[in-house]
């Protein structure tokens, strides 16, 4: 399959334009709160506190979707040529990202259930998997590759060792009900988990 950089381009906006409009959508259900806080006669402090939960949801999947752009913009750096294989995975990406608005705002309608937690935690793993699974991708095939710009050990282990928090996370959230969504905070465990990923790596 020949390939262009026009095409690469291409691929790349595609992808940077998903992740922004998904970014957007985020805050849209809290902006929508305002009218009717206002025609109670509610204050901004009552907004705050009455929303709190819809608030945090909103500030987590803010986090977590720019952390996966950014993942995903360094790991394109890394990137020559693409093949139909890479396209596939980074459309499924896209998708995980344009999913992520609503299990955000099902947290803040929703009161948190396995179900629920599995749903939100989850497409937050999945799109970090399918990053690590590209990050993989990418190293091994000479043809998507840049010569120039190698994918290096300490890139496959942030990758790897994001994914496994993610995991984690998921895993507690779901099967622990007191934890719920605040198993994200698992994901800060994430440096020496991928302390341990490099060391591997490099023995390997």
């Amino acid at each position: 399959m020949a390939t262009t950089t026009r095409g690469l381009e291409r691929l790349v906006f595609f992808t940077d334009a998903i992740a922004a409009i998904a970014i957007t959508l985020l805050i849209l259900p809290l902006v929508d709160l305002v009218p009717d806080v206002a025609a109670e006669g509610g204050t901004l402090g009552e907004l705050l506190n009455d929303h709190a939960g819809a608030l945090m949801g909103f500030v987590i999947s803010f986090a977590v979707i720019a952390r996966l752009w950014y993942s995903h913009h360094q790991l394109f750096e890394h990137v020559a040529a693409y093949t139909p294989r890479l396209v596939l995975l980074t459309v499924i990406w896209a998708f995980t990202i344009v999913l992520l608005p609503l299990p955000t705002s099902i947290t803040a309608q929703i009161e948190p259930s396995r179900a629920t937690v599995a749903f939100y935690i989850g497409t937050m793993a999945a799109s970090s998997i399918v990053i690590t699974v590209m990050t993989l991708l990418i190293r091994r095939d000479s043809r998507i590759e840049a010569p120039d710009n190698r994918v290096s050990d300490r890139t496959v282990a942030g990758s790897v060792s994001i994914s496994i928090a993610f995991v984690v996370a998921f895993v507690l959230g779901v099967t622990i009900p007191h934890v719920n969504y605040w198993a994200l905070f698992v994901l800060f465990l994430s440096g020496p988990v991928e302390a341990i990923v490099r060391r591997r790596l490099r023995r390997g």
